[in-house]
């Protein structure tokens, strides 16, 4: 995919893996919608003033992704790429987790991907050219973990959606990229635990550009067939 001319919509994009894409992508000459709930580092809006919006809501409610395509459509007119990255995680045994943090897991991480693909794709299917969904899941979602029961299922329920997704979204010449991260250093994890396990988890920066790196690498103007579907990263020591 040509990454400089796209419109790309990405959640999450304050802090992590969200944040490294929303970078990386305006460094290369994209549009960018940036949906969060805190907004973004001053820096970066500063700087990308033109092809920027700082979206500020929550995946959880239909209603701002739906306003939040509003806006796309409005400054961009188009849209290429959705990535589907917001995420929140409370790790805990099942009977230990409250009724409220699992509720919370389910609505930001399973139904916060439906609201984002399914209000994205009208848009996505007005637009020409290849188009590729990115679900941002977890190592979770096929790897037994202790103590992420439920955080796992809801990484094993977007991943599945999104493998359905694909060949629903398949005759509109749209693509799905599933991503499997295994620990990375975001504000999902705990100040212990990063200060304990840091080290040996892996850098969002370096996630975010294996990531695009797929992107240009599939369905180029010289190799319209060839596309990436599923990147599984894990640290080289394994899964923490």
């Amino acid at each position: 995919m040509e990454i400089a001319s796209s419109s790309v919509l990405i959640t999450g994009a304050s802090s992590g893996i969200g944040l490294s894409l929303t970078r990386q992508f305006l460094a290369k000459g994209a549009s960018v919608c940036a949906f969060s709930r805190r907004g973004l580092p001053n820096d970066v809006v500063e700087a990308h003033s033109n092809s920027l919006l700082n979206f500020i809501g929550d995946v959880s409610k239909s209603n701002d992704m739906k306003k939040c395509l509003e806006e796309i459509k409005k400054h961009f007119g188009k849209l290429s790429i959705v990535v589907a990255n917001a995420g929140i995680a409370t790790f805990e045994h099942l009977w230990k987790t409250e009724d409220q943090e699992a509720e919370r897991m389910i609505q930001t991480n399973l139904l916060g991907v439906f609201h984002t693909v399914k209000q994205s794709y009208p848009l996505l299917q007005s637009t020409k050219g290849p188009r590729c969904v990115i679900g941002i899941h977890s190592i979770a979602a096929t790897t037994v973990f202790e103590g992420a029961s439920v955080y796992s299922a809801t990484k094993a329920g977007t991943l599945a959606m999104l493998r359905s997704f694909r060949e629903e979204a398949r005759p509109d010449g749209i693509s799905v990229l599933d991503v499997l991260p295994g620990a990375t250093r975001t504000h999902i994890w705990t100040k212990d635990m990063l200060e304990e396990r840091g080290e040996d988890m892996m850098d969002p920066d370096t996630i975010a550009r294996i990531i695009i790196g797929a992107l240009e690498e599939g369905r180029t103007s010289h190799d319209e067939i060839t596309n990436v579907e599923e990147l599984v990263i894990r640290p080289w020591k394994g899964n923490l």
